[in-house]
């Protein structure tokens, strides 16, 4: 039986956890627009929604693991390795997760053109469903041929294939909308259902190469875009952005995240260096939460020489960190620089790299979820031994950092906040003590009868803890206000509005 184990974390290092708050400010100016409370959670893994605080420590919490892949290389159109290059998604219609994943046919005959897909050894998006996101099938689907029989789940032929179900979009033809790397740049499709794809004209619609993740803001519809591209100040792996409102036009390229002095400091040789591999990117209502990966290359194979399948003439871990930012741009790194996915003991299948995730995650019960894609050798290692299989990361839902409070106790005010319904659905764990909150006007002002001394408090671990007070007031819905809350042996995760909660 297939069972979500720990990864253990000594008690040495615990103190490498802890994410100090520098600063009682998030830099947002009190002018700044109020943050809608929707269809996202305010998550505190950075001071993006904080105004003020004290008595806190930010936390910040790596993932559980599987001990086996949730999958595995098993058809032949899949050659010898899958990628979680890709997404996943619930479709509440039907009761099935949907993941989209990458795989490399090495079959020079392999796939026949039809219609998309061209013949030779390529990348390929595939399709696989499951109902319960741990045990997957691989239908067939009948829509593209592989050795004269389409009895496979292929559906695109594109590297790093980022799916998004656009809720903005208003032609069913279109809520579902792909993008990846091909033909030397970036190519856009879409679809009704996530199985029959369509390209836009115009592909590619902008240039560049190798890995890249799609993300849409959930509060203005824009898609942010993550890739690769050449460095021109520094050598090695970089990751930029591109934003489109209708992934036909687009902005110019930003460098938004790059190696720094600290991830260099191990190096000891001209050759070895660190690199931001790619990086996943996941909205929330303060802004955005970052993984990237982060290679270390520790060998380069000498130029001319001959490479076996799927070998890299860089050789290194990777592994996957965490990075915040307000406005998907500026990017902050976490410190220490945990390992939010911590790579298996030797021997196992995610030993070597983690070396991507999909380009969004899952909220399951009380259980965030996302897919990575695991490695049980270094990157530069041939195939075999080196094989890539599918892991899945569990963290406890919105659990990616927490703001403590100890014994003595510790208070975090929000900046202000607007929500759409009088409900505050908090996460917190308050087993061990209490949380309560208060609710105050933008300017600081109390609301009378909604007090923190007149909070039902929270005195056990809750991920939708529907906040109550024991008067008959709620929660102003039509201005923004600010949320106090008072925490005494506790760890605060997120606060959501009741539209997110569901």
């Amino acid at each position: 039986m297939k069972t979500a184990v720990s990864v253990p974390v000594p008690l040495r290092f615990l103190a490498g956890l802890l994410w100090l708050m520098v600063a009682a400010s998030s830099g947002r100016g009190e002018g700044s627009k109020p943050l809608g409370m929707g269809r996202v959670p305010l998550l505190f893994v950075d001071d993006a929604g904080v105004a003020t605080q004290s008595g806190v420590v930010r936390v910040v919490h790596p993932a559980r693991t599987r001990t086996r892949p949730v999958l595995e290389p098993d058809r032949p159109w899949e050659g010898d390795r899958v990628y979680t290059y890709g997404s996943v998604n619930f479709d509440s219609a039907t009761g099935e997760f949907m993941l989209w994943y990458m795989s490399r046919t090495q079959r020079a005959d392999g796939i026949k053109p039809a219609p998309q897909l061209r013949a030779g050894g390529q990348d390929v998006v595939l399709l696989a469903l499951s109902r319960d996101g741990i045990a997957w099938r691989k239908p067939e689907l009948g829509l593209h041929a592989y050795l004269g029989s389409k009895a496979n789940n292929l559906v695109f032929d594109v590297h790093s294939p980022s799916v998004v179900v656009d809720r903005f979009e208003s032609d069913p033809a279109r809520r579902f909308k792909l993008l990846g790397y091909s033909r030397g740049g970036y190519v856009v499709a879409h679809s009704p259902d996530g199985v029959r794809w369509s390209e836009f004209p115009g592909n590619p619609v902008f240039k560049g190469g190798d890995t890249v993740s799609m993300t849409q803001d959930p509060r203005t519809g824009e898609f942010l875009v993550y890739h690769k591209r050449p460095d021109p100040e520094q050598p090695g792996r970089v990751v930029w952005l591109s934003r489109s409102r209708d992934l036909r036009n687009w902005s110019e390229p930003v460098r938004v995240l790059r190696s720094d002095t600290e991830d260099q400091r191990w190096a000891t040789s001209p050759d070895q260096r660190t690199d931001i591999y790619n990086m996943t990117v996941l909205p929330h209502a303060g802004g955005f939460v970052g993984l990237p990966t982060v290679f270390r290359v520790m060998s380069v194979l000498p130029k001319g020489t001959k490479t076996a399948l799927g070998q890299s003439g860089q050789d290194g871990p990777i592994d996957v960190q965490l990075a915040t930012s307000a406005d998907g741009e500026t990017w902050r790194r976490s410190w220490p620089r945990v390992a939010m996915i911590p790579r298996g003991a030797p021997g196992a299948f995610d030993a070597g790299v983690i070396l991507g995730l999909t380009s969004n995650h899952l909220d399951v019960g009380d259980e965030t979820w996302i897919y990575y894609t695991a490695i049980n050798t270094g990157h530069g290692a041939p195939i075999p031994p080196k094989r890539a299989t599918l892991g899945l990361a569990v963290w406890r839902r919105h659990g990616f950092a927490s703001l403590d409070a100890g014994p003595t106790g510790g208070a975090v005010e929000t900046v202000p906040l607007k929500f759409a319904t009088p409900e505050v659905v908090v996460n917190a764990d308050a087993a061990q003590g209490a949380v309560r909150v208060a609710v105050r006007e933008s300017d600081g002002t109390p609301v009378a009868g909604l007090a923190a001394a007149e909070c039902e408090p929270l005195r056990v671990d809750a991920t939708r803890w529907a906040v109550r007070w024991t008067t008959a007031v709620t929660v102003p819905v039509d201005r923004p206000v600010r949320l106090r809350f008072e925490m005494k042996n506790a760890r605060l995760y997120s606060v959501a509005g009741s539209d997110e909660s569901r």
